[in-house]
This record gives structure tokens, sequence and C-alpha cells, in this order.
């Protein structure tokens, strides 16, 4: 009799623990109302569209831009929070972005051949991870540079990784903070203000998504071999 209520009390005990750490899950992974937020505001990419219509636009494409011969198109949208993806586009394609599962937190970037237009790499650098500085002295005169923040930017901007970006065209790099939106296109060896950049700063007064500011956007018509 003893053994029997032992075991039922050891049965009663695996099925409450059970259930506590179901419930500890549920609520680490529930969304906080600024990530809802931001997935309603700005949806969630399931699918990207590749070649959308001359002049229209459909969710999850790449807004198409007619550009100069000697110019290419480019779209760059950082991520929204932490819970949309950024968006990096190029020649009227979708390079990055979080319908196609290939962004991460941090910092978000494409290199692409200044001439031909070829993507030479496309690459996310998270939170803690290693490697951007090194990419960032591979970077060839004429290369062009697109970058797109992801939830916090500031942890992979050492004082070294910011001069090497201004080298390429960023007036505001040494500007971006914690949890800053922050978008650039630029150029290896340009040595001058690039136009194409923008710094949405975190401020809790201002912010449109609780401790994240809005999401920055830029595009244009990015010349050849600058």
């Amino acid at each position: 009799m003893n053994t029997g209520r032992i075991r039922h009390k050891e049965l009663c005990l695996a099925v409450t623990f059970v259930i506590i750490i179901v419930f500890i899950f549920g609520f680490l992974l529930k969304e906080t109302p600024q990530q809802e937020h931001a997935k309603y505001v700005h949806g969630m990419e399931s699918s990207d569209c590749v070649s959308p219509a001359l002049f229209e636009a459909y969710p999850g494409c790449c807004p198409h831009k007619v550009c100069p011969a000697d110019h290419f198109p480019f779209f760059v949208r950082s991520g929204a929070a932490n819970a949309v993806g950024p968006k990096i586009c190029f020649n009227n394609r979708i390079v990055m972005s979080g319908g196609q599962s290939n962004v991460g937190l941090g910092v978000n970037m494409v290199i692409v051949d200044g001439e031909t237009g070829n993507i030479l790499r496309s690459d996310f650098f998270e939170l803690i991870t290693e490697g951007l500085l090194d990419i960032l002295k591979t970077i060839q005169k004429g290369n062009i540079v697109l970058v797109a923040s992801y939830a916090d930017p500031s942890i992979q901007l050492t004082d070294e990784v910011r001069e090497l970006f201004a080298g390429m065209g960023s007036s505001m790099v040494y500007s971006v903070k914690y949890r800053d939106s922050w978008v650039f296109a630029g150029a290896g060896g340009l040595n001058k203000e690039s136009p194409f950049e923008k710094l949405i700063v975190n401020d809790q007064k201002t912010n449109a998504y609780g401790d994240w500011p809005e999401m920055g956007e830029l595009g244009g018509c990015f010349p050849r071999k600058v």
C-alpha cells in the first residue's frame, strides 16, 4: 500500500514538474506587445517576390526602381524592433530578408562588385560574434557596401569598425548607439560623405516599439565604380 502511495506521489510530482516547464517555456516564447505591433505594422515576410512588375509594389518585394545605365538601383530597410527582420535589395532583387531566412540580429551587410553588380558577399554579424572587422578590411576600392541594422548594431561597432565604415562614406556611424536603427550605402575607398544613410535614435519618448525606434529605410541609384 505504501509503495503504491509513493508511486502515486512521484507521478503527481512528475506531472507537476512538466506543467511548470511547459508554462515557463510558453512565457519565455510569448511575444511582447511591442513585437506583436511591429509584426502587425510591417507584416511577417513568409515569402519574397523576386521580380515585381515595373512601378508596382507588392508586400515582401523590393520597391522597383529604374536608374540610369551607369547606376544600380538599391533598397535597404532596417529591422523593426527584434521582431521583423531587415531587407537589403540590389538591382531590383532581394539579397537578404526575413523571408529568405538569411538575416540576423546585429549588423546585416551586402558587398557588391561596383563595376559588374555581382554580389560578392552577404552576411550578418550577430550581437557577440566576430568577423565583421576582418570582412571590412577585405573590401576593395569601388565595392558597394549596403548595411541594415537589426535590434542592436552598436555592439559590433568597435572604434576600428566605425573608422572603416567612415572611410566608405558613413557620416553617422560614430553616432550609432544602443538599439538605434541604422541603414547605410557606401563604397570602399569613397572617402567622402555618402548621401545614402539614415539613423533613427533609440529614445523612449519617440520610440515606435517600446524599447526600439521606428525602422529606417532608404533607396536610390548608386553610381557604378565610384
